[in-house]
């Protein structure tokens, strides 16, 4: 008997599934290049690390692969997106236990391209993030302060290319859709620091993948809370993600940063 009703590029979903009714699921979002879903391990590990902080059923490692590489085929270039769900369920809240979660495995094939590497101004969000510990860091469907900041830049498009979400301690976490990391420079040493992300915030894939690199090169990763009135202690700042890569920070409001030729020369394997 199936445990997992699997869903491969359909383009409808039932009604009365809870991921459209209620946000119950996960989902990730993975850049395939030349056929590959890249870092798809640390993809499905995160996935069902959220899974698990939901209470929905775990489904097996290969039977993830296989379902991606059939949604994604002969493609050489697109985006995979996975979505996990809890089920079906008739009416409100209440939990059906015979009803099987649902896997849907989409192919996008609009890449965006990477045109603006260097030079975003940002300004600080209205959106506050709330703080939950049981949710914090796993990429659950429930983003609907993504989409209230989404919806707050389309009035600053012409002059700012990204919001700073905050929490309710005035910390910074990220933005709309991507992590950041801030950098200081002593005597041509670089540190860098990224928010804490244990009460509000996703805990990123192509962030974990720069933190594992910069350790593994020797450099001085911190992870601490950290405060707007600090901005002017660090010298360069970057954000990213998944699918747009990383993406170099000119100003925040009125604090400016360094032209990022030092840290170029450091991530340029990972650009």
């Amino acid at each position: 008997m199936k445990k997992f009703n699997v869903f491969v590029n359909k383009k409808t979903i039932n009604i009365q599934d809870r991921g459209f009714n209620f946000g119950d699921g996960v989902f990730e979002t993975i850049l395939v290049k030349e056929n590959k879903p890249l870092h798809f391990t640390k993809h499905i590990k995160r996935m069902m690390e959220g899974c698990r902080s939901l209470k929905i059923s775990t489904p097996p490692v290969n039977l993830m692969r296989e379902y991606a590489l059939k949604s994604i085929s002969k493609t050489q270039n697109c985006i995979l997106k996975i979505i996990i769900t809890r089920g079906l369920s008739e009416q409100g809240y209440s939990i059906n236990l015979n009803s099987k979660p649902n896997i849907y495995f989409n192919k996008i094939n609009n890449v965006p391209s990477l045109v603006k590497i260097t030079g975003l101004k940002l300004k600080v969000s209205k959106v506050t993030l709330v703080r939950n510990s049981n949710l914090s860091g796993i990429k659950h469907m429930n983003r609907i302060e993504q989409s209230l900041a989404s919806h707050e830049i389309l009035h600053e498009k012409k002059e700012y290319d990204d919001l700073l979400l905050l929490d309710d301690q005035k910390n910074i976490i990220e933005t709309i859709s991507s992590n950041i990391f801030f950098i200081k420079e002593d005597k041509q040493q670089l540190s860098f620091h990224s928010p804490k992300l244990s009460k509000s915030g996703i805990d990123g894939i192509q962030r974990s993948v720069i933190i594992d690199f910069l350790k593994k090169k020797k450099n001085k990763v911190l992870i601490q809370n950290i405060k707007l009135s600090q901005l002017p202690q660090f010298q360069f700042a970057f954000i990213c993600n998944s699918i747009k890569g990383i993406r170099f920070i000119k100003s925040i409001n009125t604090v400016k940063f360094k032209e990022p030729e030092p840290v170029l020369a450091l991530l340029e394997r990972l650009i």
